[in-house]
């Protein structure tokens, strides 16, 4: 029976006092009373502010540096100061070069819907100053956290447009502040004094409080509350608009009403507030369904446990609301089901079963499962609109092929697939990327390298995600799953790895090897006659081999990867899937094309810790089912869910190549060792018990209580050392071993820890680290570098394993690839380009033949412009040549690289004589020019766009700006044909 969100609150007399927050320790991220005076006296923007406390809090100037003089040059709009503080705390002139960047534009932007306080920053509203279907919530004020001697302090970095999530849209996003926190600070009694600054504090910026609210995979998320330190609110800022912590945890997940949860689940829904999303559409309450779940067959009355109920985590939604989906994100048709967050509730919403809700027309509805609804916000005819809009993470869609990791070639060795069929998939695989790399002969062989090096460098992909920010997964980009390992509920939480964004300024070279592989090649250089291009591409060739042997990721051709279904027509018998794709799928053996996979296939979750983690079923074909595209629908059907017998989340690899489904042989389910809660310390305290808790406790102990509920994501959970622990014993003992069974359920109990408030015993803890040791399996000590002081593990079984075959075959396929690269160095011919000198030389016999005509200017000129190389070349040798430092610590700079990055600002810079005789652009081809005939090396280094200039000029190109080059790629069709008709030439 469908009923409207109306639940039975009960009574429940809160005691946690009204005020979160609070009675906290203060920590100065950046404060000065007086500075914070001028800042407000001068109405200064907060993107300015931002810029000034970073500063501080870098070392870069102090607050006593912050003059009337320099800070009244800073009055104006985040466009209009921001990005002059630099300069102004330096006593520059700034820039007046270019628009103003986007970041600050969207700061102003933020800031105006703040002040008009509608709501406007949810979404849902329309164009809003320039921008079309604008959405607040994407700007990253990120800050990490130090050593700072026996304390810790906060580091600020520069805020950037990364993602969006539902917070930061509710609130703006200069009221949300994310600390990073290292991993080399988590552990032991650092890691214990650390947990205790972060839980025990709040933090001040420049006047305003920030409190932290949650925590999870390395960061901790703040709030800005409404509390000042010496200032006053400034209602023209937005101030008045500002929640108190209490305030917010009434908005999200209200003590009251979800007083039944263990309280560290209620801690862990903070995440759902957390994830990248982009909003969609608004739902009227009325059209907000809560339904049951469907449960196995054999389950009586109750709560059943997860494996029993096979509706788990997916809905239904109106294809009326899947098509103005569609239409906000301009797909190009409707997707069949998507994932996203609304209200309490996550997980896949499915098109609804009746043909009378799939119609187009109609007003959007949706139903939440019971094994959906995380959160109970009370009615929602009374909740914010923020809670009725459907928070879009991604739409289903099919990625493929899918690759082998590790685990699934230990877990099909043990499912008897023979060892010569995956070492095979591994030569097979290899040999066609590096073939693609490496075949350099005829007229158009440089298309098919160019097309081969972006697509294992994932180029375009990659430009794309910088540049939409956070939306990539919503527009059907990049990884269905953003983590393997970790299923985890803030996705994309964390870029900080992707560093390499855009060029160098000063060179214009790209910052990554593949970007640059791809200019020089478009530039129309060839490897065999540049040396740069040469080395560039032996790093690329050595990064897949390398990817190959360390990661095993193995492509399997006849596989994919999609989101799972619940069979909404309980139409599919036990054992059986239905897989239908809306493009057609080319066989790689016979080349025929199906849309329907039919027969045994191999269905898996990542991780695959267990023997029955993989499972054979049958793949048919149902006409009822013709109309859910793109997803894999798993039955309803049999005493428990076949998800339950996977590994975790919402994405499964499907595989049909019939060398590994026909060989393989299906483990028994693999069930938790008897015994196994007694390694664990259970910690379930329900919010209605903590609540009682802390009334016997004073004002800062109850409220530094609940600091501590808050941030149980900052808690040690052991994952990553259960994981070793269990690749040993699988190692020694064998996979099915039940030590190895134990500890992978150690593993994903610790992964749970902090929803069911579980911990490892400590005794526990060390009896398992003690019996590993510092062993490690062979195939890990042989990737290592460096063996010293290891202990290689010695093997019970004497089959060979798995990973210690592919490795030595892999590192003996890497060794003759490589070997085979370096012989076509043999028939290089790097001779001087002279495409590349030819401007310098004709610019030098020009200023000969005036200077002969008695005119010297030209020549003065070129000697000035030859000194300024010369003396940048200088600098640049001295660099080079320096040792590389060991690295301390991340982030922190390399004097080799900061010495050679000053080198190619030096030469960026004009010469000190005045130059009347070359314009700009001659000046920079000359000084490009005369820069590659001193050195090739020098030359590419602090002038790399200018000399693919030159030579693309000299090859007769075709120009456009760059906002086209980065999204340009060469589909396999066209190279198939220039393929066809050189051959057909050929004959």
């Amino acid at each position: 029976m469908l009923q409207v969100n109306l639940p039975q609150i009960g009574n429940f007399r809160e005691h946690i006092p009204r005020e979160f927050g609070v009675a906290l320790n203060i920590v100065h991220i950046a404060h000065c009373e007086k500075a914070q005076k001028l800042f407000d006296q001068y109405k200064l923007a907060w993107g300015t502010i931002f810029e000034l406390a970073r500063g501080v809090t870098r070392g870069t100037w102090t607050f006593q540096d912050m003059t009337e003089h320099r800070l009244h040059k800073l009055k104006g709009s985040n466009a209009q100061s921001a990005s002059k503080v630099g300069a102004i705390m330096a006593d520059k002139v700034p820039s007046a070069k270019g628009a103003p960047s986007e970041l600050w534009l969207e700061y102003d932007r933020e800031q105006l819907a703040i002040v008009e306080n509608k709501g406007r920053g949810l979404g849902t509203m329309g164009q809003w100053e320039g921008k079309e279907h604008w959405y607040g919530g994407k700007i990253q004020q990120v800050a990490r956290v130090v050593k700072a001697g026996t304390s810790f302090k906060l580091e600020l970095e520069k805020p950037e447009i990364r993602r969006s999530h539902r917070f930061a849209r509710f609130l703006g996003s200069r009221r949300i502040l994310q600390v990073r926190v290292p991993e080399n600070l988590t552990y032991d009694k650092v890691g214990s004094a650390l947990r205790e600054f972060l839980i025990s504090s709040k933090f001040v910026l420049c006047g305003r409080v920030f409190v932290p609210f949650h925590a999870k995979e390395g960061s901790m998320y703040l709030l800005e509350t409404n509390e000042n330190i010496d200032r006053q609110t400034n209602l023209c800022d937005g101030d008045s608009h500002r929640l108190t912590l209490y305030q917010f945890v009434k908005w999200h997940n209200p003590l009251r009403l979800n007083r039944k949860q263990p309280i560290s689940k209620w801690s862990t829904r903070w995440a759902l507030g957390l994830s990248t999303s982009v909003p969609t559409i608004e739902f009227a309450p009325e059209n907000i369904f809560f339904i049951g779940d469907q449960h196995a067959v054999d389950w009586g009355e109750g709560k059943p446990p997860a494996e029993k109920i096979m509706t788990d985590g997916c809905g239904y939604i109106s294809g009326a609301a899947l098509t103005a989906i569609m239409r906000v994100m301009k797909y190009s048709s409707r997707p069949t089901a998507v994932q996203g967050r609304i209200a309490g509730a996550k997980g896949m919403w499915v098109l609804h079963p009746d043909p009378a809700h799939q119609t187009a027309d109609g007003p959007p509805t949706i139903w939440i499962r019971d094994s959906q609804n995380k959160i109970k916000l009370g009615s929602l005819h009374k909740v914010d609109s923020a809670h009725r809009i459907f928070d879009l993470l991604a739409p289903s869609r099919v990625t493929g092929p899918s690759r082998l990791s590790s685990q699934t070639l230990v877990n099909l060795a043990h499912g008897r697939v023979p060892m010569p069929i995956l070492k095979e998939l591994m030569a097979d695989g290899l040999h066609e990327e590096v073939r693609q790399l490496t075949e350099w002969s005829g007229p158009d062989s440089m298309l098919m390298v160019w097309r081969a090096v972006e697509q294992v460098g994932r180029v375009v992909t990659s430009r794309l995600r910088r540049r939409i920010a956070g939306q990539a997964r919503a527009l059907g980009l990049g990884q269905l799953r953003p983590n393997d390992e970790l299923a985890t509920g803030i996705d994309d939480c964390d870029d900080s790895g992707s560093v390499n964004r855009g060029r160098n300024p000063h060179s214009g070279e790209p910052l990554t090897p593949h970007e640059s592989v791809l200019e020089l090649l478009q530039a129309g250089f060839h490897p065999l006659k540049l040396d740069r291009l040469f080395s560039k591409l032996e790093y690329v060739v050595t990064q897949v081999l390398d990817e190959y042997i360390e990661k095993f990721h193995i492509p399997v051709k006849e596989s994919l990867e999609a989101y799972i279904i619940p069979d909404p027509y309980g139409v599919l018998e036990e054992g059986q899937i239905h897989f239908r794709s809306s493009e057609l799928i080319t066989d790689p053996e016979s080349g025929t094309q199906m849309d329907i996979v039919t027969g045994s296939v191999l269905v898996w979750r990542n991780p695959t810790r267990l023997p029955s983690d993989v499972q054979k079923v049958t793949a048919v074909s149902h006409p009822k089912l013709a109309d859910y595209f793109d997803v894999i629908v798993f039955p309803v059907k049999g005493e428990r869910s076949l998800a339950s017998y996977l590994g975790g989340g919402d994405t499964v690899t499907l595989v049909w190549s019939k060398r590994l489904v026909e060989n393989f042989h299906t483990s028994p389910l693999c069930t938790a060792p008897a015994g196994l809660t007694s390694d664990f310390e259970r910690e379930v305290e329900h919010v209605e018990d903590f609540d009682i808790r802390v009334t016997n406790l004073s004002k800062k102990e109850a409220q530094t209580a609940f600091q501590k509920v808050l941030l149980l994501g900052l808690a040690e959970t052991k994952i990553g050392l259960y994981s070793k622990f269990h690749d040993l014993a699988v190692y020694e003992r064998g996979y099915a071993s039940t030590a190895a069974i134990r500890l992978a359920y150690m593993f994903t109990t610790c992964l749970d820890a902090s929803k069911t408030g579980l911990r490892v015993k400590a005794d526990v803890f060390e009896k398992d680290r003690k019996s590993c040791g510092s062993r490690k399996p062979y195939y890990m000590a042989a990737l290592e570098q460096s063996t010293e002081g290891q202990t290689v593990s010695k093997r019970k079984d004497s089959t060979p394993y798995i990973l210690d075959v592919l490795v030595d075959e892999g590192r003996r396929l890497r060794d003759d690839f490589l070997k085979q690269y370096s012989v076509l160095r043999s028939s290089s011919t790097n001779t001087t380009d002279h495409d590349l000198t030819s401007p310098y030389i004709s610019a030098s016999r020009r200023a000969t033949q005036v200077s002969q005509a008695g005119l010297h200017v030209l020549q003065d000129n070129l000697n000035a412009v030859k000194v300024h190389v010369q003396r940048a070349y200088g600098n640049w040798q001295a660099a080079v040549v320096l040792q590389k430092k060991a690295k301390e610590g991340k982030g922190s700079p390399d004097p080799k690289s900061q010495a050679i990055q000053k080198s190619v600002q030096l030469f960026a810079q004009r010469p000190d004589s005045e130059i009347l005789f070359f314009s700009d652009e001659e000046l920079k081809t000359v000084m490009a020019s005369y820069a590659y005939s001193l050195s090739s090396t020098f030359g590419f280094s602090v002038a790399f766009a200018e000399l693919c200039a030159i030579k693309a000029r000299a090859q007769g190109a075709v120009l456009f700006a760059d906002r086209f080059a980065e999204v340009m790629c060469i589909p396999s069709h066209v190279l198939r044909a220039l393929s066809q008709a050189q051959d057909d030439v050929d004959d």
